[in-house]
């Protein structure tokens, strides 16, 4: 019997997969140091941490799929919390780094530019992945349609679409479908939304009124969580009423929301005087991740009103002290980190197809649930391997679609008015 529920594999995972791209190979995935007035420069060594927290998530939830066949959220509330905060925190980065582009372009960046970077930046490797899921689909369902050709056409079309339309639920009548990519491709959608909400937010910035409006941004949503789960939260086997939904997208709002009100402060000058990268710092930002944990797991397997309403200042806590400098007693500034940083596009849009490769290998299955230590060393073999497949596609896809992008937005003349840059945020 597999005991789900130990912490210490995941630990493992995050240092093996570190000292991995410790090693030579992963030189290639290595950029030029970030300039010293770069804001996103700490962030670029979070950013992997995040992507293999999801991805352990997503292998308890993978063990239960094969278990039960049906995916479903982790049973374990540590690693459900390790997927929850690692999602909520790249839409703060999101947040934070497209509003810190408006605010350093004083609200007019180059928008030509700015929504051709991230066609180029997320679309080839979106591609690459949803081509392989339909192959495996194809596979998986003997080659024959399924369904009307019209059905199947208007099914490809939707999952091929950049994630700026939500895909439908299954391609030619496969109903696990989304579960090849581990469901990760939702929160693409909600970041088109955020990108194409850009120009109308822009016009706060332009007035000087950036700062109030990211807080007020906050505020509404904070008062929205409260409203709409007041009266109860999620409760695991029972059909949620209809206005905790109103919560959840609050909660995503929030989250943008609170990487922009971060990205304000910081250009507001609010906290330069405080010595940010102490580790007295690092220590509290540690602590807060500490307490969003308790509360999560405490509160599990309901999620109610204190787990939505906390999420966000102490999330937004730790990323305000991670923002203005500190780099956690020098883990951010690992050579390693970066790389895992800057592999975590592929890492994140990847996990599924690795699954289902190695599980695909007869006898994985019954061997990874044929006790603990089998369970983890498949689990931890599938991140190493993660990270490699992240590394090839990081080479030979996402860098020749990202100068692809700059080529065709100079010969537009599509010019960007600041010098940020801006990473996948996923």
């Amino acid at each position: 019997m597999v005991d789900i529920h130990q912490v210490w594999p995941y630990f493992a995972m995050l240092a093996l997969a570190l000292a991995f791209a410790a090693l030579p190979w992963f030189r290639a995935a290595d950029r030029a140091p970030p300039q010293a007035d770069q804001r996103s420069d700490t962030l670029d060594g979070l950013r992997g941490f995040l992507a293999l927290s999801v991805f352990a998530s997503h292998i308890i939830v993978h063990h239960e799929y094969l278990r039960t066949g049906v995916w479903k959220p982790s049973p374990s509330a540590f690693y459900n919390s390790a997927g929850l905060l690692g999602i909520c925190l790249f839409f703060m980065i999101t947040g934070f780094l497209f509003w810190n582009k408006l605010l350093t372009a004083g609200g007019r960046p180059g928008w030509k530019a700015l929504y051709i970077g991230r066609v180029f930046r997320l679309g080839p490797m979106y591609l690459v992945a949803v081509l392989t899921m339909i192959a495996i689909v194809a596979y998986r369902t003997g080659f024959e349609l399924r369904v009307p050709p019209s059905q199947a056409i208007a099914s490809a079309l939707g999952w091929l679409a950049l994630g700026i339309v939500p895909p439908p639920p299954t391609l030619n009548g496969y109903a696990d479908t989304g579960t090849i990519l581990a469901g990760v491709t939702w929160t693409l959608f909600f970041e088109w939304l955020f990108y194409f909400s850009l120009p109308v937010s822009a016009w706060f910035v332009r007035r000087g009124r950036h700062l109030a409006f990211s807080a007020g941004l906050v505020a509404l949503c904070l008062l929205t969580i409260a409203a709409s789960s007041w009266h109860g939260g999620f409760e695991p086997g029972i059909k949620p009423r209809p206005i905790l939904f109103l919560a959840v997208l609050a909660e995503l709002v929030l989250m943008l929301g609170a990487g922009m009100f971060v990205a304000s402060l910081l250009h507001a000058g609010i906290g330069t005087r405080v010595q940010w990268r102490r580790p007295l710092w690092g220590v509290v930002a540690l602590l807060c991740l500490a307490a969003l944990f308790a509360i999560m797991i405490a509160g599990a397997p309901r999620i109610g009103l204190a787990q939505l309403f906390l999420l966000c200042p102490l999330a937004g806590t730790f990323f305000f002290i991670v923002c203005s400098g500190n780099r956690l007693f020098g883990l951010l500034a690992w050579p390693a980190s970066r790389r895992l940083s800057n592999l975590s596009y592929g890492i994140y849009l990847s996990q599924g197809l690795i699954l289902v490769a190695v599980f695909a290998i007869p006898g994985v299955g019954t061997y990874a649930a044929s006790g603990g230590p089998a369970f983890c060393i498949v689990y931890l073999g599938c991140a190493l391997l993660l990270c490699a497949s992240a590394l090839l596609t990081y080479r030979y896809v996402e860098e020749p679609g990202i100068r692809l992008g700059k080529r065709i937005a100079s010969r537009l003349g599509a010019k960007s008015n600041t010098r940020v840059a801006l990473p996948a945020t996923t």
